[in-house]
């Protein structure tokens, strides 16, 4: 990640507000930048990628592009914000995150999320017909009590969590020959 940061402007910061003003060299990192959305409109400048459990961005970034510097391209590519909290959580710090939003993992089990009214229902692929996705609409509790056991389903805090955390694992990495493009158009991004 240290080339990403060589590329911030950096601006001299009166932080111990003192007079007359002594100034301290700070990289700005409140600074944000978007990607080519060109890049992401060609299916052969990236492919899809699942994070396998207790990978990390430098992981990921080590695995595929040789080094760890490559991490803010994976967090640009994927729109993320928080590297804590929008890249999966696995083991312990899922937990942690359950039993801090819902106390324990037992009461995230017992309380419900929301209710779904099953609107149509998934259907394989076979030899004569394509594959049919499932279709739901969430509905409130009234709602809820008026339709058929089949076309209603109840979702717990604790399902809807780590529904979530797995739709996290799906990323994308922008192929390994357009790297150094993407780090050339931020630098001239942050020196104009």
């Amino acid at each position: 990640m240290s080339d990403f940061f060589r590329n911030y402007r950096s601006n001299y910061y009166n932080i111990d507000k003192i007079k007359p003003i002594r100034g301290t060299l700070a990289t700005n990192i409140m600074s944000r930048v978007n990607m080519n959305k060109g890049i992401f409109k060609h299916v052969a400048s990236y492919y899809p990628y699942r994070i396998e459990d207790f990978e990390r961005p430098d992981t990921v970034s080590t695995k595929y592009y040789g080094s760890p510097d490559f991490v803010w391209l994976i967090l640009l590519a994927n729109e993320i914000q928080d590297p804590i909290y929008d890249w999966p959580l696995f083991g312990e710090q899922l937990q942690f995150y359950i039993e801090d939003a819902y106390g324990t993992v037992e009461n995230a089990k017992a309380g419900v999320h929301h209710y779904e009214q099953i609107l149509r229902h998934a259907v394989p692929k076979s030899a004569d017909n394509a594959r049919v996705l499932e279709k739901v609409a969430i509905v409130d509790k009234e709602t809820y009590d008026t339709l058929a056991d089949g076309n209603r389903r109840t979702i717990k805090n604790y399902d809807h969590v780590i529904k979530e955390n797995n739709k996290k694992k799906n990323i994308i990495l922008v192929e390994n020959t357009y790297a150094k493009q993407c780090l050339n158009e931020l630098r001239g991004v942050y020196q104009s």
